[in-house]
């Protein structure tokens, strides 16, 4: 019950910066990307799925805020793309990414972010058909650089997930 409720603070807090103003959000074409789900202590088990990311977008809703989003093409075309969301406060010493009024970001490379939350809708298992994003609290870190991101998180019973990407 704690967890849903700190889920719905931050939530609610994004929403409210949101309409606020300075926020904004920078994407970009990747050139490829590893993603990964699993139990920690079966990491043999660890699903494996060469994705075809065709895009990153870093949103920030409140300066410090930052969420991370993998976009992939969905394999039924009629769903639209599909998503891996690590999301968390900037780590300390990091600069907020620069936002203009019309929401046009540029980040401060490079940036390290303290993942609290992790959203997918992304089924590894190949399955064409629509799912719908799936929200938990996790523990991890996003590394983004000029040219690569690395993500890791995991939840207090052993879920974990993991994403690299060139940019």
């Amino acid at each position: 019950m704690a967890r849903m409720f700190s889920l719905g603070l931050m939530l609610l807090a994004w929403a409210s910066a949101a309409q606020a103003g300075g926020f904004g959000r920078w994407e970009i074409g990747l050139r490829g990307c590893s993603l990964r789900q699993g139990q920690m202590e079966q990491p043999q088990l660890l699903r494996e799925q060469k994705q075809n990311c065709v895009r990153l977008r870093l949103e920030q809703n409140m300066e410090g805020l930052l969420s991370v989003r993998l976009i992939t093409p969905s394999a039924n075309q009629l769903f639209g793309s599909r998503s891996l969301v690590f999301a968390g406060v900037l780590a300390p010493g990091q600069k907020p990414m620069r936002c203009n009024a019309d929401g046009k970001c540029k980040p401060q490379w490079p940036i390290r972010l303290d993942v609290s939350t992790v959203a997918t809708n992304v089924e590894l298992d190949g399955s064409p058909a629509p799912t719908l994003p799936r929200a938990q609290l996790a523990k991890g870190t996003c590394l983004l650089e000029r040219h690569r991101l690395r993500c890791e998180a995991s939840d207090s019973s052993g879920q974990r997930w993991e994403a690299q990407a060139r940019l």
